[in-house]
């Protein structure tokens, strides 16, 4: 065998066969001694061998192939769209309008949050500061959705690491799956990145892997989408729950059900919130909070007791050693108060078993804000605000947020009043701003019975609602109802003849028959000095009393259901300077005159009558009020809607 030559660059051994046999090859003879003790001759010395270059496709043939596939994305992006809006009927509608552009909301191409998706995404994990029932949002699903994008780029990122070590190539890729996703598009931009300058197997490389890097940016465009309706459809429900629904809304109240089918339902009014703001869609959610200072100012109250919650709250107080505790009072008993207010924040020794002067103005302090008799005498109905645990403060708070999102001064502004039943306090708002604040006396919670509307029940209690003040009358007369003047005036009178006359009232024969009673205007008027009247269905109004000294009680719920008013003078002398420019000594002269006078204001003022248990008041002093009603009761025993009054038979009267 010899060394013949070269052929196609490689070298070739070709054995050659010396004559003889044709069928019989020539025996090789064995080596000699010394043929085996030198070495063999070694080959001449080869050139080194020199690779073929390679030709991959031009980056025009590459980027056509990105600008079809990138076309037909586009295509199959609207079917994905349509199927996502589809998912749940309810807020298909509104979803539809948000999309109508075909859009991302809260993702850009490039699979990153906006800084307004991530306040979204803030908003909605906030929700149970709000007091909002986080599982019809499936708060779970969308960070499933969230991960999903992530998982996405991370497979696109290992499609495009396949193609090979060349980093140039992989930046370019990484272009082509911008423009696949409905990026930046282009030749020209590939060319930027560097495309123009990749070597032939460079770009055989990303042709070959082209298709694989192409199906991963399918994935992550349609794992975009699905983020960004889901977090758009959590959105959607947050309008509704925090502008339409009504969970703790004692008659108003919207169940679990229809809450889900608000979204459909009032659409107009949810698209309109979210029109011509599709970019600004956390702005769209804040707007959704009541507008009233309250809630803020709740909100943070809210994290406050949370804060105790979860620094471990505070022990229940045993019962109390004897059934009222006075200043003096001494055993271990005060030292475990002691501990139970300052857990709260009141500023109380820990040490010492006598019930001092400043132990004693803390509990004062702990009254007032629980609306309780403030003598500093320790009974059972402190002891059993103060056993009220830190997590059921917390809910009753979230409740008071909750009942404020469906109130109705929730977005009250201007001048305006203000009456809240379970505090029985009314206030009067100018631009944000308490101009006066009243006690009042509202209705009370007893058994009655409404003989003329044959309906039995809790007939007494005011009623929530809102109207407009129109007129004021100064030294008023008082009509009582027809069923007052049954049920009080008649046995009254029956009873004693000069009944009428001791207390100022008048019998009136009408043209029609019909007999009319009033009482004459002055100070044993029931409806005292002045009356302020705002038209509404249940005929309840703000008046003045004879009767003070119920003001100085902590509540105060005695009325046949209209509002009476501590100080109403004050009230009168400020609305009727705003209105009329009147002076306290013109009011005051009409009013010494005992004959009526109705006043017709020139800009009416509206009045909203709300039920809401707890408050911020002065120096964010948290106020929990007393559920005269058992609203609250009612919501957290999942007893709502509440049923105050039925009709009754002759038989059921017993007993009321």
């Amino acid at each position: 065998m010899r060394w013949v030559g070269r052929a196609g660059g490689m070298w070739l051994l070709v054995a050659v066969w010396t004559a003889g046999c044709a069928t019989e090859p020539e025996p090789t003879p064995a080596p000699s001694p010394a043929q085996r003790e030198s070495p063999a001759e070694a080959p001449p010395e080869l050139p080194p061998i020199a690779a073929a270059p390679v030709k991959g496709p031009p980056l025009a043939a590459i980027a056509q192939r990105v600008a079809a596939h990138a076309k037909k994305a586009a295509a199959g992006e609207r079917k994905v769209l349509s199927r996502l809006l589809g998912v749940d009927k309810a807020p298909e509608t509104v979803l539809k309008g948000l999309y109508k552009a075909r859009k991302l909301l809260h993702y850009g191409r490039d699979g990153r949050l906006s800084q307004g998706g991530h306040d979204v995404l803030a908003l909605l994990a906030d929700l149970s500061r709000h007091g909002v029932d986080r599982r019809p949002y499936n708060l779970a699903k969308l960070d499933a959705a969230t991960a999903a994008v992530v998982a996405a780029f991370a497979a696109e990122k290992a499609a495009i690491v396949k193609l090979g070590p060349d980093l140039d190539g992989a930046r370019v890729a990484s272009k082509v799956a911008d423009w696949a996703r409905g990026g930046a598009a282009g030749e020209a931009v590939l060319a930027a990145a560097g495309g123009d300058k990749l070597s032939g197997a460079a770009r055989k490389a990303l042709s070959d892997g082209l298709d694989r890097v192409l199906a991963a940016t399918d994935a992550t465009r349609a794992a975009i989408w699905a983020a960004d309706v889901a977090i758009s459809r959590a959105a959607v429900r947050y309008v509704v729950d925090f502008t339409l629904a009504r969970p703790a809304h004692p008659f108003d109240y919207t169940s679990p059900n229809t809450v889900r089918k608000l979204a459909e339902s009032e659409a107009e009014a949810l698209s309109a919130r979210f029109a011509g703001k599709t970019d600004k869609i956390a702005a769209v959610l804040r707007a959704a909070w009541p507008q009233h200072p309250q809630y803020k100012k709740l909100l943070r109250a809210v994290d406050r007791y949370q804060k105790l919650v979860d620094d471990g709250g505070w022990d229940e107080l045993p019962a109390l050693p004897r059934k009222k505790l006075e200043k003096g009072a001494k055993g271990p008993w005060i030292v475990a108060l002691r501990k139970r207010l300052a857990a709260e924040g009141y500023k109380v020794e820990l040490e010492g078993e006598r019930y001092d002067s400043a132990l004693v103005d803390e509990v004062v302090r702990f009254q007032d804000r629980h609306q309780l008799a403030d003598d500093g005498s320790i009974g059972r109905g402190t002891l059993r605000e103060l056993n009220v645990s830190a997590e059921q403060r917390v809910r009753q708070l979230k409740l008071a947020l909750t009942r404020w999102r469906s109130a109705l001064a929730r977005d009250a502004e201007g001048y305006f009043v203000h009456v809240n039943i379970a505090a029985q306090r009314v206030k009067i708002w100018d631009k944000g701003k308490v101009l006066r604040e009243h006690r009042v006396i509202v209705g009370k919670d007893n058994d009655d019975i409404d003989y003329d509307k044959r309906i039995k029940g809790k007939i007494n209690r005011t009623k929530m609602f809102k109207a407009k003040m129109k007129r004021i009358t100064l030294a008023p007369r008082w009509y009582p109802t027809p069923r007052v003047v049954d049920l009080e005036l008649g046995p009254a009178l029956a009873k004693n003849p000069g009944y009428f006359e001791k207390h100022g009232y008048v019998s009136e024969m009408q043209a029609d028959g019909t007999e009319r009673v009033y009482q004459r205007s002055g100070p044993s008027n029931l409806l005292g000095v002045v009356k302020f009247q705002f038209p509404n269905k249940h005929a309840i109004y703000m008046h003045d009393t004879p009767g003070k000294g119920i003001f100085r009680r902590a509540r105060r719920a005695y009325s046949h259901g209209c509002i009476r008013l501590h100080h109403p003078k004050k009230l009168a002398y400020l609305l009727l300077k705003r209105d009329r420019g009147w002076k306290k000594k013109k009011i005051d002269k009409i009013i010494e005159e005992r004959e009526e006078k109705i006043v017709g204001l020139r800009t009416h003022i509206w009045v909203y009558i709300d039920y809401i248990s707890a408050s911020v008041e002065k120096n964010d002093v948290v106020y929990f009020w007393s559920d005269i009603y058992a609203y609250d009761q009612a919501y957290f025993t999942g007893q709502l809607p509440v049923e105050e009054t039925e009709e009754y038979k002759a038989a059921s009267l017993r007993g009321l």
